[in-house]
């Protein structure tokens, strides 16, 4: 009886203390995971903050120059190589062909439409996403943008755009799309845009004397907002080229004053971030140089 009685008890005291050896080797594994996903994220957010302060010092070196001048057709800005093989690639595309469709984003403001208060502007802005909505429900997301000055820019805004902000405006659509239309046949002359030139437009649409100044207010010649894309290569393990890191910034550059008669940047030399983001490949990302990057432009 008394060995029938050990041998279940040397079996069980061999299971707990199989059970005992596994539970602390899961927290071992537990822990080395979690020291692993720690320093990864270190590392990760002190690449990001290198590669913010690399681009910061670029544009604080070319803030008097024309950004359109320094820019390749397809946005190419500028490469740096680092050591180990790594390369960091530029991109800038104009943001200000779209239109601001959320109020909570609005910043900073920009010369000619701080004469609309800034609860009006955030009215504007809603109504333009509104606007773009009832276009076609993916306008908002194609053609608008969370932050940023309210402004667009009267070149290079897709007529869609123009037409949505000008209805965000005057809450009018047959006045909207006549001022629309009068703004994108006159730009595309090669005509220079002017205050009194958007004035005489407000007028013959057919827009009251005291939303004609504010909607000459909202539109600028001279992009202040752009759209970065920055991207980390260097050598894997077997010394191929692969992609360790994508980004995307959303960046104010306020220009020099009197180089535009629609002028629409600042005195102040500096620039800052208003969005920065990991791109992930998957859903909703664009490779970076690519033609879709940039969905601004005339036509």
């Amino acid at each position: 009886m008394r060995r029938a009685f050990v041998m279940p008890v040397v079996i069980l005291l061999a299971l707990v203390a199989s059970l005992t050896v596994t539970v602390v080797l899961n927290r071992n594994s537990l822990r080395a995971s979690s020291v692993e996903e720690e320093l990864q994220t270190y590392v990760e957010d002190h690449r990001q903050r290198g590669i913010r302060e690399v681009i910061s010092t670029w544009l604080q070196y070319t803030g008097r120059q024309s950004i359109e001048d320094i820019i390749a057709d397809d946005g190419l800005t500028f490469t740096l190589d680092f050591s180990g093989g790594r390369t960091l690639t530029v991109w800038l595309y104009e943001a200000q062909t779209t239109a601001l469709v959320n109020p909570s984003g609005l910043g900073p403001l920009q010369p000619d439409v701080t004469a609309i208060g800034l609860r009006q502007q955030r009215d504007i802005a809603e109504a333009t996403r509104l606007a773009l909505q009832s276009m076609n429900p993916s306008y908002v997301a194609n053609l608008g943008r969370q932050a940023g000055p309210l402004a667009v820019n009267a070149l290079t805004a897709p007529p869609a755009v123009i037409e949505a902000l000008a209805t965000g405006v005057v809450g009018d659509l047959a006045i909207a799309q006549a001022f629309a239309r009068d703004l994108v046949r006159e730009r595309d002359s090669g005509s220079e845009l002017e205050r009194l030139q958007l004035l005489d437009m407000a007028r013959d649409a057919g827009v009251s004397d005291d939303v004609q100044p504010i909607l000459a207010a909202v539109w600028t010649t001279q992009a202040t907002l752009w759209r970065i894309r920055a991207e980390l290569t260097g050598p894997d393990g077997a010394g191929r080229e692969k992609s360790i890191g994508r980004y995307e910034a959303l960046v104010f550059i306020p220009r020099e004053d009197g180089t535009s008669s629609l002028m629409s940047g600042s005195e102040h030399s500096n620039s800052w971030y208003l969005e920065w983001n990991r791109l992930d490949e998957g859903v909703g990302y664009t490779p970076v140089g690519s033609a879709n990057s940039n969905q601004g432009g005339r036509g």
